[in-house]
């Protein structure tokens, strides 16, 4: 036991925190909530207890997005949509990783898509979170403008509460509800989404 916490210590002490480093802590029990913010470990409050072992409505939702996704994804050839295990760094390196993210639900552009066995460098085209109970709505749309700074065209706010679902972009929110649709955009032309086959299980 003592043997195996100082081995976890010396991971998190080493820098640079390489791609090797970080697939090491986040096969950890117990780490999964840690991210990487200007090169140093942090803890992401944005992942609470459930987020880390998936709760039902939660993994729930992220396969509705997944298949709904991914189906006209595939289907047009549009790129590649990620489960929310996937890492993307957003600035960095595999030899210096100074900004990494895990959204629950992603697109990638079929021009920006780079097949690896490891983590993506770049950001996502679109990033899907789905919102705990302990996130604030602030906290949220503070998050969305960070991945708009490394260059996410748009951020869609899962709000499983509410059953509401804000689409942002750099420069304008919208806040999607039951009964409506939300549209692909030029983003994922000819696709879009019923909130409410999003909510209604």
């Amino acid at each position: 036991m003592i043997r195996e916490v100082k081995t976890i210590v010396a991971l998190l002490l080493k820098r640079p925190i390489t791609e090797e480093i970080a697939m090491q802590v986040g096969q950890i029990p117990g780490y999964k909530k840690l991210e990487i913010a200007d090169g140093n470990w942090i803890l992401d409050s944005d992942k609470d207890d459930d987020d880390v072992t998936t709760g039902e409505e939660h993994g729930w939702i992220e396969s509705i997005l997944l298949i709904l996704l991914g189906s006209h994804v595939i289907a047009n050839k549009l790129g590649r949509v990620y489960p929310g295990d996937v890492t993307f760094v957003l600035q960095g390196d595999a030899s210096d990783i100074r900004q990494q993210r895990e959204p629950d639900v992603s697109f990638v552009k079929q021009e920006n898509v780079t097949p690896s066995q490891g983590f993506i460098y770049g950001a996502p085209d679109l990033a899907v979170e789905i919102v705990s109970p302990s996130q604030s709505e602030a906290e949220m749309a503070a998050k969305a403008q960070d991945y708009f700074r490394f260059g996410t065209q748009v951020v869609w706010l899962v709000f499983p509460r509410q059953k509401t679902i804000q689409v942002h972009t750099p420069t304008n929110v919208h806040t999607y509800g039951m009964g409506e649709m939300i549209p692909g955009g030029e983003l994922l032309p000819g696709f879009s989404l019923s909130v409410a086959q999003v909510f209604e299980m």
